[in-house]
């Protein structure tokens, strides 16, 4: 119980620093070189996030490890990015990094054993990773995901009257539609999502391609609420 606890607890710190602490512009400069002071910023806040929130004093070398692996990883990812001209790294990168908190942390239970300063509730920790990866974590996939499919923001026609959209609106709405229906999947409220997917759908738009995108948008973001939803279940039964 106590590894799949820390797992989530790194999950949750890579969540932080990969995504919520770490600004876009960061992202963008630590492309440009590899040694970019970037990319050194971003290794000690994983460092740090890392080492506390696995509320075990001998982590640190592992915490360590991580911080090791992840600035390689980012750093092999941007000289790519130079070379090749690649786009669709993202997945990839994202799948290393997880597989790295897998492997470092059952080598680390392994090795030396978790001691943990305190109980805690494997629920409590993947309702809260849970939550966090459905704000912000959730928008970048899911703009990634449109990237990978060339599905492109419909443009205004100036030529209509159509209001233009209040900038970052369709972000918060996401992240809010997402967080309700996590929180009804977790109390098993399955009918009221589909209630409210239900409500949304009513949106009609005169352009076809402004109506399929956002229909998709939505089915991916309430998708990741549904999944997330589900896999905490599945956890909190283990």
């Amino acid at each position: 119980m106590n590894v799949i606890q820390l797992i989530i607890l790194q999950l949750i710190a890579h969540l932080l620093s990969d995504f919520i602490l770490q600004p876009q512009c960061w992202c963008t400069k630590k492309i440009e070189k590899f040694f970019s002071p970037y990319l050194f910023y971003h290794a000690a806040i994983i460092l740090i996030v890392s080492y506390f929130l696995s509320f075990d004093f001998g982590f640190w070398w592992a915490a360590t490890l991580l911080t090791g692996i992840h600035f390689v990883t980012d750093g092999i990812k941007g000289y790519l990015i130079r070379k090749s001209k690649a786009r669709d790294l993202f997945f990839v990168d994202q799948f290393l990094h997880i597989f790295a908190i897998l492997g470092v942390v059952l080598w680390y239970d392994y090795t030396y054993g978790i001691q943990f300063l305190f109980d805690l509730k494997t629920r409590v920790l993947a309702i809260v990773a849970g939550l966090i990866f459905c704000t912000k974590p959730a928008n970048i996939i899911i703009k990634y995901m449109f990237r990978a499919f060339s599905i492109e923001t419909p443009v205004n026609n100036p030529d209509n009257n159509e209001e233009k959209g209040l900038p970052n609106a369709g972000k918060l709405i996401g992240i809010t539609e997402r967080l309700l229906a996590l929180a009804l999947i977790l109390v098993g409220q399955y009918e009221a999502v589909g209630l409210i997917i239900a409500a949304k759908s009513i949106l009609r738009f005169n352009a076809t391609q402004k109506s399929e995108y956002v229909l998709v948008g939505t089915l991916l973001s309430f998708g990741i609420a549904f999944f997330t939803g589900i896999v905490i279940n599945l956890i909190s039964g283990v």
